[in-house]
């Protein structure tokens, strides 16, 4: 194929995702309830099942010494970097490709994403971006307890600010559940071990 009509596929395909993107977007947000900013909003129609979800809201003791998992950073509006850790029962189970056991807790850290000025003046250009302040959606943590969380999968789910807060609004935090359901066949875990 040549470099012309590659191009042209490319702008074509780029064009069509972007509008999928757009409505897929729009459609959405139509059907949502607003929530804090860094969080997805719940469905308005699971406001009955919200209820019954019981909302973490300890930061389990220690996790700053708990083991890496991976890291990420998220663009847009969040524009974060983050890094996800577990307690010794999720990491073994990671590590062994194993479903997670009864009081598996996965943690994740945010900061806003900010350039380092120290490191762009030794490299000449901006390049080097480094954690800044804390967001709201600082820390999230997801503890598996299948008796306590039944009607959230297994997993209690929690998120707590800068000032280390609770979220205890029992529909935003149900949120957290019905973005998981995506990744149910994975016992609700987005983050893959890095190794």
């Amino acid at each position: 194929m040549s470099k012309r009509r590659f191009a042209a596929r490319a702008a074509f395909l780029g064009s069509a995702l972007a509008f999928i993107t757009i409505v897929a977007a729009r459609a959405a947000t139509s059907s949502i309830q607003d929530a804090p900013s860094g969080m997805t909003p719940a469905r308005v129609a699971d406001t009955e099942k919200a209820e019954q979800m019981v909302v973490v809201t300890t930061i389990p003791p220690g996790y700053r010494d708990w083991k890496f998992v991976s890291a990420a950073h998220e663009a847009d509006d969040l524009n974060d970097i983050r890094v996800v850790i577990g307690n010794d029962k999720a990491i073994n189970a990671y590590r062994a490709g194993k479903p997670f056991p009864e009081g598996s807790i996965v943690g994740r850290v945010a900061w806003r994403m900010v350039p380092s000025q120290e490191n762009n003046k030794i490299f000449g250009k901006e390049q080097s971006f480094v954690p800044g302040e804390a967001p709201e959606w600082y820390l999230q943590f997801m503890e598996k307890n299948s008796k306590k969380y039944a009607s959230t999968g297994g997993w209690g789910y929690s998120n707590f600010g800068k000032d280390l807060k609770p979220t205890t609004d029992k529909k935003t935090m149900y949120s957290c559940f019905t973005c998981h359901q995506a990744v149910q066949t994975r016992d609700y875990i987005f983050t893959k071990y890095s190794p």
